[in-house]
This record gives C-alpha cells, sequence and structure tokens, in this order.
C-alpha cells in the first residue's frame, strides 16, 4: 500500500532533520575527500618513505577496498539498528563511529594500522547514507522528494568542497593533522539530542506493530527490487571510486613530489562539478524519468571519463575543466540514489532496504577497485590514466540494467 501525503505530518521536525542530515552528509563528504587528499603522502610515509609508484598504487586500492567494505557492513548493521529502534539514536552513532576512527587514523604507524583506522570508520560513515536519506524522506511530502534528493547529494559534495579549501589552505601541514580534522563531526550529535523527532512514518509503523523482518526483502514482489537496486547501486559505486576517486593520485603520479597544492585545486574543480550534478540528479530523474535519467548519467559518466584520461597529459587547467565536467555526470548519481531507492521499500523495512542496495554496490566495488584498479595500475605500469580509463567501462553494464527495474516517477513512497 502506498502513502499520499500532502503536507508535512505534524509531529515531524522536517527543517530540523534535514539540517542534521545535509550536516551528517557534508561531513561523510569531507571524510572522504580528507582520505583521498592525504592517502598517497600518508602510505609513502608508512612505507618507509618509498618513492614506488606500485606499492603506492597498491595500498591505495587496499585503503578504497577497507572503506567500501567497511561502508557495506556498516550500512547493513546501522540500517538494520536504525529500522528497530530509530533513526535518530542510529544516525548518532553513526556519526560517533566515523569521526572517532577517522581521527585516529592520525596515530598510525603502518599501512596495516591506517588500513584498520579505514575500515572501522567506513562502518559508521556507511550506515548514515541509508539512515539520512530514511529520516528526510520519511518527514517531508513526497512533492518535495526530488528538491531534497538534490540538496543532500550535494551536502556530500560541499563536503568534498570543504576539503580541497583546507587542503588549499593547510597543504603543507603533515596528513596526520589534516585527519585530525574528520573529529568535528562528532558535534552534530548534539543537534541530534536536542532537536530532532523520529518521522512520523516510522512511528505510525511502530505504532501498527509492523517488524523490520529481512525476510521482506526476499519475498515476491520486493525480492527483485532488491537485487536489481544492488546492481544499479554497484555500477554507480564502482565508477566513482574505480574511476573518478583515483583523480587526486593521478594528479600526484603527473607532478611528483607531494603535490598537496595540486591535489587539492583538483579535488577543488572536481567538487564544482560534483556539488552542481548531485544537485540537479534528483531534479532530472523527476523530470525525465528515474530509467532514462540513470541512462543519460552512465552515457555522460563514460564519455568524459575516459575522454578525461585519454586526453590530459600534464596538470592544469584542461585537467581541471575535464574533471569538473566527469564529476557532473559521475556525481548526477547521488542525487537520483536519495530519490529513488527510497522508492522501492516500504516504510518498516526502508533504511535496511537503502542500506542493503546501496552498500551491496560498495562490496561490490570493494573488490573491483582492489583487483581491479589496483591490479590494473600495476599492469599498466603504474598508469593511473589507463586503469582509470578501463574501469570505466563499468558504466556499460549500468546502461542495460536500468531498464531491467521499475519506473516510479509520480509514484508516492511505499506505506
Amino acid at each position: 500500500m502506498a502513502s499520499s501525503p500532502t503536507a508535512i505530518n505534524k509531529g515531524d521536525t522536517p527543517w530540523v532533520n534535514l539540517t542534521v542530515a545535509w550536516l551528517g552528509w557534508l561531513f561523510d563528504g569531507m571524510e572522504m575527500g580528507i582520505y583521498s587528499l592525504i592517502a598517497v603522502p600518508a602510505l609513502k610515509e608508512l612505507l618507509q618513505h618509498t618513492h614506488s609508484t606500485r606499492p603506492v598504487g597498491w595500498w591505495v586500492g587496499v585503503m578504497f577496498a577497507m572503506f567500501l567494505l567497511g561502508a557495506a557492513l556498516g550500512g547493513y548493521v546501522f540500517g538494520r539498528l536504525g529500522d528497530k529502534i530509530g533513526r535518530v539514536k542510529t544516525l548518532a552513532a553513526t556519526i560517533v563511529t566515523y569521526s572517532l576512527f577517522t581521527g585516529l587514523s592520525a596515530l598510525c604507524q603502518d599501512p596495516i594500522q591506517f588500513a584498520a583506522c579505514r575500515f572501522l570508520g567506513a562502518l559508521g560513515l556507511g550506515g548514515e547514507w541509508g539512515l539520512g536519506v530514511a529520516l528526510v524522506m520519511e518527514s517531508w511530502s513526497n512533492k518535495s522528494r526530488p528538491a531534497l534528493a538534490g540538496i543532500l547529494g550535494a551536502a556530500a559534495n560541499i563536503g568534498f568542497l570543504v576539503c580541497a579549501i583546507v587542503g588549499l589552505s593547510v597543504g603543507s601541514l603533515s596528513w596526520r593533522w589534516i585527519l585530525l580534522i574528520g573529529l568535528i563531526p562528532a558535534i552534530t550529535v548534539l543537534f541530534l539530542l536536542l532537536g530532532v523527532r523520529e518521522p512520523e512514518a516510522w512511528k505510525k509503523s511502530k505504532e501498527r506493530g509492523e517488524k523490520p523482518d529481512l525476510r521482506i526483502l526476499w519475498q515476491p514482489g520486493l525480492r527483485y527490487r532488491t537485487v536489481m537496486g544492488c546492481l544499479i547501486s554497484s555500477v554507480v559505486v564502482l565508477g566513482t571510486w574505480g574511476v573518478f576517486q583515483w583523480i587526486p593520485s593521478w594528479v600526484n603520479q603527473m607532478v611528483g613530489g607531494n603535490a598537496a597544492h595540486e591535489r587539492a585545486t583538483t579535488q577543488m574543480f572536481m567538487a564544482f562539478g560534483q556539488i552542481a550534478g548531485a544537485f540537479v540528479g534528483g531534479f532530472i530523474a523527476e523530470w525525465i524519468g528515474r530509467r532514462w535519467s540513470y541512462a543519460i548519467f552512465c552515457a555522460g559518466s563514460l564519455i568524459f571519463s575516459v575522454a578525461l584520461y585519454a586526453t590530459v597529459h600534464s596538470y592544469g587547467p584542461q585537467l581541471w575543466v575535464m574533471a569538473a565536467i566527469a564529476g557532473v555526470f559521475s556525481t548526477a548519481f547521488f542525487g537520483w540514489l536519495p530519490l529513488y531507492l527510497p522508492e522501492l521499500f516500504p516504510t518498516r523495512i526502508r533504511a535496511t532496504g537503502e542500506g542493503i542496495t546501496y552498500n551491496f554496490g560498495r562490496i561490490l566495488a570493494a573488490v573491483g577497485v582492489f583487483v581491479g584498479t589496483g591490479n590494473l595500475v600495476a599492469y599498466f605500469g603504474g598508469s593511473f590514466a589507463k586503469a582509470g580509463a578501463v574501469m570505466a567501462l563499468v558504466y556499460v553494464v549500468g546502461l542495460v540494467l536500468i531498464w531491467f527495474l521499475p519506473e516510479t516517477k509520480g509514484q508516492t513512497l511505499p506505506e
């Protein structure tokens, strides 16, 4: 049965909920941006100041894989907890988790410790995604959801921009000091404790005695949506982490040395494109439909990612512009996913369904990044550009898969 709210429920705190989720997503972006910014210099130091590209490239792949696996597990664990005890308390726990372990990463003395902190911090970050989406989408009317999807999607990428600006401002600082910035998100927990209420949709589901039984996702009807949701999310996440997020490491290879300023500048231009793409992703999905918009994002991501890696051979304005354009398409999905995934699942299992479908993509992406991009870098003699161009072919898979999913444009959230 579908709900059809035309206005915000009286018991909700929509603006506070949106603010908290938006801040949580912004700090997510900051955390991911911090690691992209400092991964190469940190690993060079932890690997006893090696100057060889191959072991550093391999360990960058390990870091990405640890993040993706941790986020996948966190999305499931915290999603289940959010359906059982509520969105608000669980969201607070996710933010504390990723803040704490990002800060602790600054104390690491070897790559294994660094990877462990990356994995544990990612537990919270992965959980925050689905909970933030559920909290906001269940607190606002259906007609507001395309705009909300864009606002949330842009938040993480504004976090990337903030991180780039921080990198330009304090690029000369040790990577350890930069990681300590990751402790800041814990402050948002105060907002959670003081001003946020559980969405009325979740409370009514509890009052009806509905249980977040995991088996619901595998019943006829929802089983197909769950599996296909996992697959289309996998394309998005693998494309992001296997293609786009390697650009700062590629810049470091181009420039040589520490290249802190160059990486941060490139990240800033990437963030400009990412913010624009994520913001319009939900609106485009509402305008032309969920399936056509996803297909267009796949085609654009493929074309501009390959063009970026194939035509740019030195650091400079061409790289900045191409990275920004590629960022528009590759990140439009993150305004699309917050709109589409909640439409696949009923309230009682929504946070779990979102967590499983989105974060299953991170499991496949972890394998793809480590086995795919990481080994491709080594196979191509340390070339991030060739590896990234080959990995961009994943978007071809998305172009095929999307036509096997339901079109939900104009439908209300399932109750």
